[in-house]
């Protein structure tokens, strides 16, 4: 896989000046807001503790919004970039979490205007996602015997299924189902008001079919995975960009 030797090649640099196994994803009794003064003292490598924080997070809106895995990697990584290059300009009027996340969905924008047409579902693909959706019953998903959410298989076919969603209802129902930013908080992410915020998520749910949405209701959703060695090639890739800044 490239992106095996891409991280194996990276960890291999005798230049680089920092140990990214050494950065760990951050207590939960740590605040952002301790993280980001510590970074103000210590430099450029304490914000590895706020891309491990967040890399989920920021690859799940970055993929809910381009459809593509490579990509939205990319747009996590650009996006780390900027914040950390305005991070002074981060005034805690909203939460840090809400602020990262508006670059994020800023920058999948940006790439998404300089790429029409690119992203796309096949006819095929979506053929074949129908018919595995009919021939999948939620009583025989229970009946596996493996934990239902460690099945790759049902991961990819849920993300696809949240895919078909329009971009508008996608994009909505990520943040508030998935990410759990409360109403205020996605309207000031996406820049429209709370009742478009409620009525797009209230019909995205509509929207998906039965079996997806039980597992909504009574489960921890994974969706958009963002496995170890992708966020190990993130946060090398994003302290060496910013440890070039002045």
């Amino acid at each position: 896989m490239l992106l095996i030797r891409e991280l194996k090649m990276l960890q291999q640099n005798k230049t680089t000046k920092f140990n990214i196994k050494d950065i760990l994803v951050p207590d939960t009794d740590i605040s952002d807001e301790q993280l980001i003064n510590q970074i103000k003292s210590e430099g450029f490598i304490a914000y590895g503790s706020l891309v491990r924080r967040y890399n989920q997070r920021m690859y799940r809106i970055a993929r809910s919004i381009t459809k593509d895995d490579a990509i939205a990697k990319d747009i996590v990584q650009e996006a780390h970039i900027k914040a950390f290059s305005k991070l002074d300009s981060f005034a805690g009027k909203s939460s840090f979490a809400a602020w990262i996340a508006s670059i994020t969905r800023n920058e999948a924008l940006m790439y998404l205007r300089k790429h029409k047409n690119e992203v796309t579902m096949s006819n095929d693909e979506e053929s074949i996602l129908q018919a595995t959706i009919k021939q999948k019953s939620l009583d025989n998903i229970l009946n596996q015997p493996d934990s239902v959410f460690e099945n790759l298989q049902l991961q990819n076919l849920m993300n696809k299924h949240i895919d078909k969603l329009s971009d508008k209802f996608r994009t909505v129902f990520v943040l508030r189902a998935i990410e759990q930013f409360s109403t205020r908080e996605t309207a000031k992410i996406l820049n429209i008001n709370e009742i478009t915020v409620k009525t797009r998520y209230f019909r995205a749910k509509r929207l998906l079919r039965h079996e997806i949405q039980n597992y909504l209701d009574c489960s921890n959703l994974k969706i958009y995975q963002f496995g170890n060695k992708k966020c190990d090639l993130v946060l090398h890739n994003v302290l060496l960009a910013i440890s070039r800044f002045k």
